[in-house]
């Protein structure tokens, strides 16, 4: 073969590309560090390295040898890795492009920002591999400009997972602009991989590919749209594997794996394939023209425009086509229209804030500075919580009473006593504190129409406020919109349906251990079937579904409200709502296994 130039001159031949990260930016390495194994207190979970901090981990080889082998096709190939971390993606490719008679001092290069991981990493592969050094950049991927030099035929690898609370401003601005340089718009609220992949895409050839562990949030999330949109701009294939089991059980995100070939061409689909866990890898067929079996195609413009998610191509085709027919139906309503959702107030210090009726008798805090809190879902029984659910919640230690102090009120003197104990043990200091003035008086406190419980494990309780009480941020709150259409009591008796139910399970997104997350907006897009022609049936169905709730049969609740508001209000059959029902735990089971290895 041909001599191939390398793609990081050494050290000094480019004033572009350097050996060693500059001072400036040393300050930021923790903070965008590769997915590499951490450095500083891991935590070990099933052979996997975790950092929470740095977003850093091991990949499988079982995963790492998959998408090398399919991402590198030829003994001319050249592939990188920008965040080689351990080096399992380099290891892999060196052995694959050996086995295709390449040359892989010549034809694997990495990318790597953390010093520490770089030089023992970058130590091993030449020990082991022969992969010069000059090879292997120790470099903010952000700051490697792509110019054609640089272009590969493969891009390999697993970015780095930073959330955006901890993708820091410096950081933050440069990756948004190197996907800015490439026509991709992404917000702040971005993650960073978001912006990796943008830019790994810019240093692909003509016809190239890229293979990568992404998050599942590139099939849901808002903010990944763009990225979703830009890759079927590049590429003429994509693929995206999803896995019924966690690849990586200590992470709360899920992951799959993408593969896009043919840079330079579009397409208007994704590929796609639901496998058991990453040992099923070994039975995905790959074609001598690195098709894969067992695809099916998925359309992107209905994801794009936000009118599907992926996890609907997981349902039967009757069950998807039923659920797409029944969300236009006339009495069908996105929850978002009826009632806005969104977070408690947020205190800044919890066990400060909080107060049981001990504490409150002891400190002598007048009841004039006290609300009625619910702190936990756990605490909600049947379709309304009532003032005897707080109480026995309060019992529980479920709800209790929030301080709650008018910035312009005249203190009392026992609560100065026990403000001046907060300074003292320095709850003033706490971030959203000592942002407040006064710092003491917690603001959006208000008395919502109703709750739902954001995080669970089975279906989101949706229930009235009957008891008049208030909620942190552990909780979601519902106010119903002006002019109401509909009363909480309507919603919470519309709620339990085996419609919501799939929709629940298709508008939220799974996190570890099984557990089903809605965010606001998400909440928001689930589905509701109500029907103002029969209030006052609604208001029986509500007292018998209260009931049955509370005695734990959630089956025969939904029965009973499939009965009024799906098969009479919607004209739906029995055997529709149970393909509804049906498809709603054909998920809730896929969810459950998230905490399973493959």
């Amino acid at each position: 073969m041909k001599n191939q130039l390398p793609l990081f001159p050494r050290a000094g031949a480019d004033s572009e590309v350097e050996s060693e990260i500059p001072k400036r930016r040393a300050r930021i390495r923790i903070t965008n560090a590769p997915m590499a194994p951490p450095l500083t207190n891991p935590t070990k979970n099933n052979g996997h390295l975790l950092s929470k901090e740095t977003g850093s981990y091991y990949t499988s080889d079982k995963v790492a040898k998959f998408l090398v082998s399919w991402a590198i096709r030829s003994s001319q190939d050249t592939v990188l890795d920008p965040s080689f971390g351990g080096g399992v993606f380099l290891r892999a490719a060196s052995e694959r492009l050996k086995t295709l008679k390449g040359n892989p001092d010549r034809q694997v290069f990495g990318i790597e920002l953390d010093t520490e991981v770089h030089v023992r990493t970058s130590s091993e592969l030449k020990r082991d591999l022969r992969i010069p050094i000059e090879n292997l950049l120790a470099k903010d991927f952000f700051d490697v400009e792509p110019l054609p030099v640089r272009q590969v035929n493969a891009v390999i690898g697993n970015p780095p997972f930073i959330r955006y609370q901890r993708f820091t401003d410096e950081v933050r601005k440069q990756a948004l602009a190197r996907a800015a340089d490439e026509g991709v718009k992404l917000t702040k609220l971005s993650s960073s991989w978001a912006p990796f992949v943008v830019h790994s895409i810019s240093m692909i050839k003509e016809g190239g590919r890229l293979a990568m562990v992404l998050p599942g949030e590139l099939g849901y999330a808002k903010y990944a749209l763009p990225v979703l949109d830009y890759l079927t701009r590049s590429f003429g294939k994509i693929i995206l594997l999803t896995f019924k089991k966690k690849l990586f059980p200590g992470l709360s995100e899920d992951t799959l794996l993408l593969l896009a070939q043919d840079k330079g061409k579009n397409t208007s689909r994704v590929l796609h394939r639901d496998l058991e866990g990453d040992g099923s890898l070994k039975d995905v067929k790959v074609s001598k023209n690195y098709s894969l079996g067992g695809v099916r195609g998925v359309p992107t413009s209905p994801i794009l425009t936000k009118r599907q998610r992926l996890i609907e191509y997981l349902l039967p085709k009757k069950t998807r086509e039923l659920y797409n027919e029944v969300k236009e139906a006339e009495h069908v309503y996105r929850l978002g229209d009826l009632a806005d959702v969104g977070i408690g107030y947020v205190t800044g210090a919890n066990d400060f804030f909080h107060l049981s009726p001990d504490q409150i008798k002891y400190f002598k805090i007048p009841k004039r500075f006290l609300k009625n809190a619910v702190k936990r879902s756990r605490a909600f029984r049947g379709l309304e919580f009532t003032q005897s659910d707080w109480d026995s919640a309060l019992v529980r230690g479920e709800s209790g009473y929030l301080l709650s102090i008018n910035p312009q009120a005249e203190l009392s003197t026992e609560l100065s006593e026990y403000l001046r104990m907060g300074e003292e043990k320095g709850v003033s200091n706490a971030y959203k504190c000592r942002v407040r003035k006064p710092w003491y008086s917690v603001p959006h406190v208000f008395e919502p129409d109703g709750f739902l419980s954001y995080m669970s494990t089975g279906f989101p309780n949706l229930v009235t406020n009957g008891a008049g009480a208030v909620a942190p941020n552990t909780l979601h709150v519902l106010r119903l919109r002006e002019p109401a259409r509909i009363s909480s009591s309507d919603i919470a008796t519309s709620w339990p349906t085996s419609l919501t139910r799939l929709s629940v399970e298709i508008e939220g997104h799974s996190l570890g251990g099984g557990m089903l997350k809605l965010e606001p907006t998400e909440a928001e897009n689930c589905l509701v079937a109500f029907t103002g022609d029969r209030r006052g049936d609604l208001q029986e169905l509500a007292l018998e579904m209260d009931r049955l709730l509370r005695l734990g049969n959630d089956r025969k609740a939904t029965e009973r409200a499939d009965k009024m508001l799906l098969r009479k209000s919607l004209n739906l059959s029995v055997s529709d709502c149970r393909l509804l029902m049906d498809g709603a735990e054909l998920l809730r089971n896929r969810r459950a296994k998230r905490s399973e290895r493959g």
